[in-house]
């Protein structure tokens, strides 16, 4: 049977693949619908993302989708959506994707507005880091916008729909006659259909920061097109002139991300982040922009006069301006000459480079260049050592009038924290502890432990109460639980549901998808078959799947059994057949009396007799 209705959506509670239960739709977009399903094999929700039946007859784009696919599925970030899957059902093409309950970016900006800019970087720095991932795996997104961005509950963002993310190579060229992704996210070289490399990244990730920090999209417009082409001929309205609590250097950061000319934007998100991070601290870049300046002029150079003149015309002038070019050079050098030794000794300067050194070295070079010295402030700085000069106002190399102070901010080294105790939290939790005390995770080390829970972190360095440099990385050491043990798979055939379920916690397996399914030859209840199979190495910890039969079981067939009492006694009989250990009778008689039943068994096995608790008869059934 075909998993797809005629308008494309899949069957509630069909199978996919034989392994993904869907459960309902999710979501959607114009390539494809997303639905939640459930991993029967390992017992876990999944994200199913199923390929429209539009694009399935377009053996070019299927091809396209499923090596691309496949590419993405080999990245492996915290912020990345992970991807589980590749399939194909008949006509059905699938992705199975990590299941992230949340909420995207799109649904928090309509919702809020604007967000601080605390919050906003926060987001924009997680988001680099998973395009930073990307880009190392020479894999290109091609569609960030806030509807592919998840934001969990604990903050946690999670970049997804690398769908169309595609491997750098020729085939990064926008596919003719489509454009892919949204239009008010993407970058004007994708508008004109040219190569979409990580500055594309860049330019869609600085109009999300730009639409989380004002509220509303930089370009609007009735139609794409419109859109598209305010997007190649015009500037954005600078973010602080809708919000003016936007720090100018946060909106220096953005400006540069959307800059038209991809020279001009920053060259890695590594380098985007990092301005990112010192903009909101110290309202100050790490790194300068291109410079944009226009080292060519346009010189207009007059029409030359074809007609040859005549050489009496031009004798008596020649001689009368040979005399003035003599006088007015003789004029221009004299006055050249006072301007030099009066005017133009008091005027312009060049401001030195001071930046780096001390308070007294920066002085000296300052009055050397006919400068001084001005308003000396403190503040701390992350990388130059106290006491020497971060910032000059004016700038170096900018030119000046002589005798003008110079305005600098002096270091008193970077900020002091106190590091929290995270040992015996969860890492999530830690990350959370770190991020509130401005230090980072480092390197994190997963160990086997006996005692601590998976998940828990054991050891941190440095350790708590120490004091250390805002922004230094804690190394933590994370429990993976205790190790696991290889074992024999117990075989679970034959047993009722409730016994083996009991074996499978005795060795600390898990009981995974248990199927119903019509036997005649097993008893309702009992273990048909099993996943693993009876004998295979398996790890503890890890799930069995179980078929059970639901019935009608086997018909039952009868023995007789006749015990004669010697003396007074309690007779009990047992039988031991396929249905497991059942007492069949149960009762106490006089001497001399002769006991006939007609017991009830199924399957095979065996009819055990015993008087005062002493097996007298052990009989087979059936009777061979």
């Amino acid at each position: 049977m075909n998993c797809q209705t005629e308008r494309g959506e899949m069957v509630i509670g069909r199978l996919l693949g034989n392994r993904y239960e869907i459960l309902e739709q999710i979501g959607g977009g114009g390539m494809s619908l997303v639905y939640r399903a459930r991993d029967i094999y390992l017992n876990r929700l999944v994200a199913v993302k199923v390929l429209r039946e539009q694009f399935t007859s377009d053996e070019e784009f299927v091809a396209r989708f499923r090596r691309e696919a496949q590419a993405v599925a080999s990245l492996s970030h915290a912020n990345i959506v992970s991807i589980y899957d590749v399939g194909q059902e008949k006509e059905t093409y699938y992705l199975v994707m990590e299941f992230i309950q949340g909420r995207n970016l799109k649904e928090i900006i309509k919702e809020e507005g604007s967000l601080s800019p605390k919050d906003a970087v926060d987001i924009a720095k997680q988001i680099c880091d998973a395009l930073e991932h990307a880009h190392d795996n020479q894999i290109i997104h091609r569609d960030i916008k806030p509807h592919n961005i998840i934001i969990t509950a604990q903050g946690k963002v999670k970049v997804t729909d690398f769908g169309i993310a595609r491997a750098m190579t020729t085939a990064t060229v926008t596919h003719t006659g489509s454009i892919m992704g949204s239009v008010h996210y993407f970058s004007p070289e994708q508008a004109k259909g040219e190569i979409a490399d990580e500055k594309s990244d860049i330019y869609s990730l600085g109009v999300v920061l730009y639409e989380m920090l004002t509220g509303v999209l930089p370009f609007e417009g009735e139609s794409p097109i419109s859109i598209a082409l305010k997007k190649l001929q015009s500037d954005p309205v600078p973010p602080r002139k809708i919000n003016p609590a936007i720090g100018e250097a946060i909106e220096q950061v953005i400006l540069r991300a959307m800059d038209k000319e991809p020279l001009h934007r920053y060259p890695s998100v590594r380098e985007l982040r990092q301005d990112l991070i010192s903009a909101l601290l110290y309202n100050r870049l790490e790194h300068k922009p291109v410079d944009k300046t226009v080292t060519e002029d346009t010189i207009t150079i007059p029409r030359l006069n074809r007609e040859q003149p005549r050489k009496d015309d031009l004798a008596a002038p020649l001689k009368l301006w040979t005399w003035v070019m003599i006088v007015l050079l003789i004029l221009g050098f004299a006055i050249g000459m006072y301007l030099s030794a009066t005017v133009l000794a008091r005027g312009d300067v060049t401001v030195p480079n001071i930046v780096e050194l001390s308070v007294e070295e920066g002085r000296e070079k300052l009055e050397k260049a006919g400068l001084s010295l001005g308003e000396v402030q403190s503040v701390n700085h992350p990388t130059i050592a106290k006491g020497l000069i971060t910032s000059q106002s004016p700038g170096a190399s900018e030119i000046v009038k002589k005798n003008r102070t110079v305005d600098v901010l002096v270091s008193e080294g970077p900020t002091m924290v106190t590091v929290p105790n995270v040992v015996n939290s969860s890492f999530a939790v830690a990350q959370v502890t770190l991020d509130n005390q401005k230090l980072v995770v480092g390197e994190v080390t997963r160990v086997y432990h006996k005692q601590i829970p998976a998940g828990e972190v054991i050891h941190q360095d440095p350790a708590k109460d120490k004091q250390v440099v805002e922004g230094t990385a804690v190394n933590l050491v994370v429990s993976k639980g205790p190790e696991p043990i290889w074992i024999k798979m117990p075989n679970l055939t034959g047993l009722p549901l409730y016994q083996a379920k009991v074996i499978l916690e005795t060795n600390k397996l898990i009981p995974g998808f248990i199927q119903p399914e019509t036997n005649y030859k097993y008893p309702k209840d009992q273990v048909i078959r099993q996943d693993p199979g009876p004998e295979s190495e398996i790890l503890q910890g890890s799930t069995v799947n179980l078929v059970v039969s639901a019935g009608p079981g086997p018909a039952g067939e009868q023995a007789n059994v006749t015990v004669t009492l010697p003396s007074d006694g309690l007779v009990r009989i047992v039988v031991n057949d396929d249905r497991g250990v059942n007492v069949a009778y149960e009762k106490s008689h006089s001497g001399g009396e002769v006991v006939k039943r007609r017991i009830s068994y199924f399957g095979s096995g065996f009819i055990e007799v015993y008087v005062n608790n002493r097996l007298v008869e052990r009989k087979p059934v059936p009777v061979s």
